[in-house]
């Protein structure tokens, strides 16, 4: 659904955009200078625009009934079973509804007799480990470029060659579209292939097409081809983020860590994958100034990083229970 809301998105800011700029002058023509300033009123706008759907959320919100989960927390069982009725659609005696209530307080219970922890032990000897994959997995999934792409991706291909109207509208929805259909495979990938593989074979293939991006950009003054080739590979590589490193990292900091210390490990996977992000959103535009599609080929040495680290350090975490992880983690196993 994040995905198909970034194509939805798209759509919006490509409206916005072209509505703003009515008739610009040279909307046929590539830009000479992409960096040069251009009027505000755009952003502002679509700035303005999303108060919508916020407002739309905040009255939805209303309505949303607490988690049972959060409900049986606080020992109200009784709430909790209602909750369920209604989102099943059934009595608060249907067996379906009573096996979901009875799974929900035994998970409270294992959560409460694991009792409390500290971020000091997420660096603790059988701990640390999987701190650090985590941390290093959701930094080197910034670092492969997909969001220098994903957010700046019509100065690219500006600077690439297209137009103005190309550039804006056209192949960034089509980008997301990209991104949106490429999260399937991942949901079959990571249950056949495992967690390790998916970041393997990611990393490789997002290498590659940066790689390729490059190489075919700097052809771009010989024809067209050349320009729609270095496209072609701007959405092979997303593709390829998008059914290997977009989910994987999520999926593993959820599952790696023991009861006890998950929320906080998760945190650190989190923290690490906002703070890489605004990294990446703030040197992104001074990189692709400095280097122009150059900036490729350091998201592809980034890439090859990441392949090594994937090979050698992460541990395969598909179909392993939490002590055959203690004793992995712990190269005992």
């Amino acid at each position: 659904m994040t995905t198909f809301g970034i194509i939805v998105a798209a759509v919006i800011n490509s409206i916005v955009w072209y509505y703003t700029n009515v008739k610009p002058e040279g909307l046929g023509k590539a830009r000479s200078n992409i960096w040069e300033e251009v009027s505000n009123f755009e952003w502002r706008f679509a700035l303005l625009f999303q108060v919508v759907p916020g407002l739309g959320l905040a009255l939805l919100m209303c309505f949303l009934p607490k988690s049972p989960r959060w409900l049986c927390s606080k020992d109200r069982d009784e709430e909790a079973v209602e909750v369920l009725a209604k989102l099943n659609a059934t009595s608060t005696s249907d067996e379906l509804v009573q096996s979901e209530l009875k799974a929900i307080q035994e998970d409270v219970a294992a959560t409460r007799a694991a009792g409390s922890s500290s971020f000091g032990e997420l660096f603790s000897p059988v701990i640390r480990r999987r701190t650090f994959i985590t941390f290093l997995m959701q930094l080197f999934q910034q670092w492969t470029g997909i969001n220098v792409i994903m957010y700046y991706q019509s100065q690219i291909y500006n600077e690439i060659g297209f137009t103005k109207f190309m550039s804006t509208v056209v192949l960034p929805i089509i980008n997301n579209f990209v991104n949106f259909i490429s999260t399937f495979p991942g949901m079959w990938g990571i249950e056949r292939l495992g967690r390790k593989t998916l970041l393997v074979i990611g990393s490789l293939m997002m290498m590659v097409f940066h790689i390729s991006t490059w190489a075919f950009s700097t052809q771009t003054s010989k024809g067209k081809t050349w320009e729609y080739l270095a496209v072609a590979s701007i959405f092979l590589m997303v593709f390829s983020f998008a059914w290997t490193w977009g989910p994987v990292p999520w999926v593993y900091q959820a599952e790696v860590f023991p009861l006890r210390v998950r929320v906080k490990g998760s945190a650190v996977g989190t923290v690490s994958n906002f703070l890489n992000n605004w990294i990446i959103a703030f040197v992104g535009p001074a990189l692709m100034k400095a280097w122009s599609t150059k900036t490729f080929l350091l998201f592809a040495a980034a890439c090859l990083l990441a392949w090594v680290y994937s090979q050698f350090y992460v541990i395969e975490c598909k179909g392993v229970s939490i002590d055959e992880m203690d004793a992995k983690m712990a190269g005992k196993a």
